[in-house]
């Protein structure tokens, strides 16, 4: 069931009447059974796998917390070992099958990264003591099925989400006014912007190697905006619709493409997979016993300042391993783990010359001119090279894309009469996505300026508001992107 059918809509209509119907207690037991069907409908065949994951961390939490029963560390260690290595088993496993033998007919159960990264982080939370582990199991599979953000993310926290999914909300008009505004921009971003953009990458990408010029540039560029809009709306639908259910999930993504740094990038794009790898995989290297010997052994040999980059560098390195074979086992992967895992360990070793740079050079660092540098610099660093790298079928068709980018102007491949209608597109699909485009700039550039659109919009007048749900309604049923041969259930980051 994709979150763009009509089916999707209809089941969250039925559910949230159901929920609203249902006393305040027991308002978590129609979310666990809608979300328990909703996955049946999505991965029948793989719900055991959702099932099984969510007992062996529910179970484990229980003897880790278990008081008497486990009294010393060793034997709660020994717990949270055989859970992560079941976890993280199933998962790897899954994974490396895929790419070593893709002839093999394994089925990839639906969201298993975002459901198994949920009970992950929660078996780590409970051994770390930051809270007490959950005493019923069906609420605890709620957690982890829930059914918003079970196949994308974001990927939610137990002691941030858990408490909103059990005690059960009311309705409330505004609430869920505010998430069907969610639900219409994620259905703009993916259908209008996303979609209509990826008929034309993939004619261009399809037919690499007779591309060139501003062709291959606007397919690349395309690219990059075109996997933003589809993450980011299908989270945007799944954050509404929870919102209908009065639960908040956290935010994704915050205007990465404004990001200065690629670092910052990375705390904007995905956020909940980098807060996850942060301080789930991270901050444990970086504090670990055997990084800390090394960097004692650094400072007397090299000096303080080296030291202190050890357990930087040695977190940077590990997340972005994971980082990589998370995304794909693939080569195009491994270096594309490198190269972002890379800039941001030179930043932080070149961080203090840099600033010595800039002072030699007069450049203001709060100037705007180096401002709207830093964004373009770290937009092609980020966001352009290594969607290459991860869009072409190889790495060696990597290197013929840069290559054909700037191998001539390409305008010669538009002489044959045919124009746009060789990629699939239209004047009209041009004129579409320009507009779409410089619409989702105009929001973006509102909210990094810190304006809350939503609540503009509940300021209006009754008219006028309602002028604009339309408006957004509209776009979507007459711009976005149906008809014969088209999937709506493709979105990118299903496939990981």
């Amino acid at each position: 069931m994709s979150y763009t059918s009509f089916a999707f809509f209809l089941f969250v209509a039925a559910s949230a009447a159901a929920y609203f119907l249902l006393p305040l207690k027991i308002r978590w037991a129609a979310l666990l059974c809608a979300s328990i069907g909703f996955y049946a409908a999505a991965d029948l065949t793989c719900l055991p796998v959702l099932l099984a994951e969510a007992a062996v961390s529910f179970f484990g939490a229980k003897l880790i917390r278990g008081g008497g029963d486990l009294p010393d560390a060793p034997k709660r260690r020994k717990v949270l070992l055989a859970v992560l290595i079941i976890l993280i088993g199933v998962l790897a496993a899954v994974k490396l099958v895929r790419y070593i033998r893709p002839d093999i007919p394994l089925i990839m159960p639906v969201g298993l990264s975002y459901y198994t990264f949920s009970n992950i982080g929660y078996i780590l939370d409970i051994y770390w003591k930051r809270y007490d582990a959950e005493s019923n199991p069906l609420k605890y599979l709620l957690f982890v099925s829930f059914f918003p953000h079970i196949l994308q993310g974001p990927i939610p926290r137990f002691d941030r989400l858990g408490h909103q999914l059990f005690e059960g909300h009311r309705f409330e008009y505004r609430r869920v006014t505010f998430g069907i505004q969610l639900i219409l921009y994620g259905l703009f971003q993916k259908l209008v912007i996303a979609d209509r953009l990826g008929i034309f990458v993939d004619a261009v990408f399809d037919d690499y190697q007779s591309q060139y010029g501003l062709v291959m540039l606007a397919a690349v560029f395309f690219y990059a905006i075109q996997l933003y809009m589809d993450f980011a709306g299908c989270v945007n639908i799944a954050r509404g619709t929870a919102q209908i259910f009065g639960i908040e999930l956290e935010e994704n993504f915050r205007q990465p493409y404004f990001s200065t740094s690629v670092d910052e990038f990375w705390r904007r794009w995905h956020i909940t997979l980098g807060a996850f790898f942060r301080d789930y995989v991270g901050m444990p290297v970086s504090v670990s016993k055997r990084v800390k010997r090394w960097s004692k052994s650094v400072r007397k040999s090299r000096g303080k300042e080296a030291a202190k980059h050890v357990s930087s560098l040695s977190a940077v390195a590990v997340v972005w391993l994971c980082t990589g074979l998370w995304h794909g086992t693939g080569l195009n992967y491994l270096i594309w783990a490198l190269w972002q895992g890379g800039i941001i360990a030179f930043s932080i070793i070149m961080e203090n010359r840099y600033k010595a740079m800039r002072n030699a050079l007069h450049i203001r660092s709060d100037s705007r001119g180096f401002h709207l540098f830093q964004i373009a610099r770290t937009f092609l660093l980020a966001g352009i090279i290594p969607r290459i790298i991860t869009r072409a079928p190889s790495v060696g068709a990597a290197f013929v894309i840069i290559k054909h980018c700037f191998a001539n102007s390409g305008l010669q491949q538009f002489h044959l009469g045919k124009g746009l209608e060789q990629y699939g597109w239209s004047r009209w699909h041009l004129a579409i996505a320009v507009t779409a485009m410089l619409i989702q700039l105009l929001i973006s550039i509102l909210k990094e300026r810190g304006v809350m659109i939503r609540e503009r919009i509940a300021s209006l007048a009754l008219p006028l508001r309602w002028l604009l749900y339309l408006m957004l309604l509209y776009s979507v049923v007459l711009f976005g992107i149906y008809g014969p041969g088209f999937d709506p259930k493709n979105f990118v980051y299903m496939g990981f």
